[in-house]
This record gives C-alpha cells, structure tokens and sequence, in this order.
C-alpha cells in the first residue's frame, strides 16, 4: 500500500474508536508506521483527514446499491424486505465493521468537521426508506406519523449494532447476538408491515 492508504487504513480504525476529538495524529502515524509531515502532506489536517476517512467508510458500506421501488416493479411490500435486508447488512456485515462504527458514531454525534454530512449521506438512505414506507401509508397520514414509521424500522435494525454490547451480555438462550440478518430482517419487515397495516385501519376509521 502506498503511505496514504497506510495512514487512511490506521486512521479509520482509531478515529472509529475515539472520534475525531479523542484520536491523536501522533497515534495514527504510529499505527501507520510514519510521521506528522505525511499526513500534512497528504491531507493538510487532523479534520482534513478525518473527512476523508468518512468518504472512504461511506463508500465501503455503500457497495451494493439500495434497493428502490423502480428495482421492485413498484411493489412496496417486495421494495420494504430487500430496503431492511439491504441496511441490516450495511451496518451488521463484519467485513466493514470499523467503517460502520464510525458511521455510527458519526451520526449519533456530529463531530462538525463534516459540514452537511446528514444532508449528503445519511439522509438520501432515509429518503429511500420514507419513498418505500409512503407508498404504503394512507394519503390522509400526516408527515409525523409516517416519519415516525421511518424511525421505528431503522430504530428496530440500529439496535442490532448500537446495542450488541448489551446483547451480548443478555442471559437468554439461544444468544440473540448470533441471530443471522436474514432471521432479523423477516422479524423487522414482519413488525414495520403490521406497524403500517395497524395505523392504515386507524386511519379509514377515523375517516
């Protein structure tokens, strides 16, 4: 690997880690096995580099595209399954694990190195899920409600990433930790399509 690679492939690990405050320069060069001119040269800043490890971490989890309605023929209930599928990898596949944590921890606590990191990267999965989640809502559901259908499936697939250290210590047999994705996407598509189905009813009664 070049020197650049070394330093984005060490920094990714420790930024993950400790966020952009808590990481040191002088603890990535020592992973990446060179020195302070380096990254200066190679990226200007601590903030510069660490936008650059984000691109880098949002581009290896981002792979395989997300799923939309058009690759479903329009049929939200088939575009829903492949969208949690799709996440439930994206965040739980071990291959990019200190890539997602950053990710995560990148969401859950803007570190503002990253002017319009939610607009640009975390909002268009959202958006995607909101597209598949309104076609199958009522017309007369307000926006709050159906955003909140939105938050309650990434809340139910984001447990099993935020909490998996809680999960793992959780006394019950067999360990939910080693549930497979395919095992949790059918529960979460199960609970958000009758989550969906339940607040339909509750409309076209009050209607």
């Amino acid at each position: 690997m070049t020197t650049r690679e070394d330093i984005l492939t060490a920094a990714v690990e420790i930024f993950a880690e400790k966020g952009l405050d808590g990481a040191s320069v002088r603890e990535i060069c020592q992973a990446a096995g060179t020195n302070s001119a380096s990254i200066n040269y190679h990226f200007e800043s601590k903030a510069a580099l660490y936008r650059a490890v984000v691109e880098l971490a949002y581009r290896a989890a981002t792979v395989h595209p997300m799923p939309t309605l058009e690759d479903h023929d329009g049929d939200p209930h088939r575009a829903l399954a492949a969208w949690i599928d799709w996440y439930l990898h994206r965040i739980l596949e071990p291959g990019g694990d200190a890539a997602n944590r950053l990710l995560l921890r990148e969401s859950a606590n803007p570190s503002g190195a990253l002017d319009g990191f939610v607009a640009s990267v975390i909002y268009p999965v959202y958006e995607g899920l909101e597209r598949i989640v309104e076609r199958m809502c009522p017309r007369e559901l307000d926006a709050r409600r159906m955003h909140l259908q939105c938050v309650s499936i990434l809340g139910q697939c984001l447990v099993h990433r935020v909490c998996r250290p809680m999960l793992e210590k959780l006394p019950v047999e067999p360990p939910i930790h080693e549930a497979g994705i395919p095992d949790i996407a059918a529960i979460v598509t199960a609970n958000a399509l009758a989550a969906i189905d339940s607040t339909r009813a509750s409309v076209e009664e009050s209607s």
